[in-house]
């Protein structure tokens, strides 16, 4: 039955990639779906068959009880991944709790969910000892919080190691929300991933909330042809404080949707980055597809998704380590 299932779905993803050079055959030659099945290096769904059979019930029932306990936390568990990505890969870097660390960057001060982590790990520990990365368990752990969010289920692939390198200036190149879309196309490219994970990934943006201080500049100096005036108003009002937090989706916050993108048609994106998207002849024929076709967005998030999970990651036999503490470097 599992096969039968697997089978269909990478039909249906074959099939939409058909879909989208069709529609967006301007920029067929440097974008292309990638089917989940592939995977670097050592990477397999079967490496903890042996060795650690529950990990992925032990990751499940933790992510569960801590959205019971906190509902926003799978939304912070996701930009925690991509955070961690983004920087040397998928490598636990941003786990690390060292002066200097990437964890202690500007770019990182909002970062959350480190407690649930932990809390993974303890128990992974506990059933296999030093058996189970950090890079492993936040890879899952990202998919786990999508899927209590409503979103799309895939299969992770395993055999990531933890890096042993993290520094804070390097974590402060992730984007922030201001640049502009030729930097955020750059910064993706330079990790492997192209117009549409981009666009797909920044669809992660339909739950969450952001710090006004991220929007700041955007208010001061507001921009009304891609800014609404209502949205505009409301926002001074929620962002008294720099502090405060809103909503990146002002429509349907809770909700894993494509609502994020029909909010940029409507001038209402929170992050300049995001309003840009739309605007961008690069990456507005996406945003549109996005919103018109809610099963592309859900088929094709996992497999950027994916994508992510599998950048730059520490897989080889003298590669990385197992750290025993996700917070710090094996003695």
């Amino acid at each position: 039955m599992k096969l039968w299932l697997f089978t269909n779905i990478i039909f249906l993803l074959v099939q939409w990639e058909l879909c989208i050079a069709n529609i967006l055959l301007p920029l067929q030659a440097t974008t292309k779906l990638v089917s989940p099945s592939q995977h670097p290096h050592q990477l397999s769904n079967t490496y903890y068959l042996n060795t650690c059979p529950a990990l992925e019930v032990i990751i499940h029932q933790k992510m569960e009880a801590w959205f019971k306990t906190d509902p926003t936390l799978p939304a912070s568990i996701i930009r925690l991944h991509f955070h961690d990505c983004a920087v040397r890969g998928c490598d636990a870097s941003i786990l690390l709790n060292h002066a200097g660390s990437e964890r202690t960057a500007f770019a990182s001060k909002t970062l959350r969910g480190f407690n649930v982590i932990n809390d993974i790990k303890a128990e992974a520990d506990t059933r296999c000892p030093k058996t189970v990365s950090c890079a492993d368990i936040l890879t899952a752990a990202a998919r786990d919080a999508t899927v209590l969010l409503g979103g799309p289920f895939w299969e992770v692939s395993f055999g990531r190691k933890d890096g042993r390198i993290s520094i804070a200036k390097e974590a402060d190149m992730v984007p922030q929300g201001h640049e502009n879309v030729t930097s955020l196309i750059d910064f993706f490219q330079s990790r492997g991933l192209n117009e549409l994970d981009l666009v797909v990934l920044s669809g992660s943006h339909t739950i969450g909330r952001s710090s006004c201080y991220s929007i700041l500049q955007r208010l001061a100096k507001p921009d009304f042809s891609s800014l609404d005036r209502n949205h505009w108003r409301s926002l001074i009002r929620q962002c008294r404080w720099s502090s405060n937090l809103v909503n990146l989706d002002v429509t349907t916050p809770t909700a894993f949707d494509t609502a994020y993108y029909t909010n940029l048609q409507m001038k209402k994106g929170l992050l300049s980055t995001d309003q840009a998207l739309y605007s961008d002849p690069r990456t507005a024929p996406f945003v549109n597809a996005m919103m018109s076709q809610p099963f592309l967005f859900t088929s094709q998030f996992l497999v950027s998704m994916v994508k992510l999970g599998n950048t730059q990651v520490l897989s080889g036999p003298n590669q990385g380590e197992i750290r025993l503490n996700c917070n710090n470097l094996n003695p």
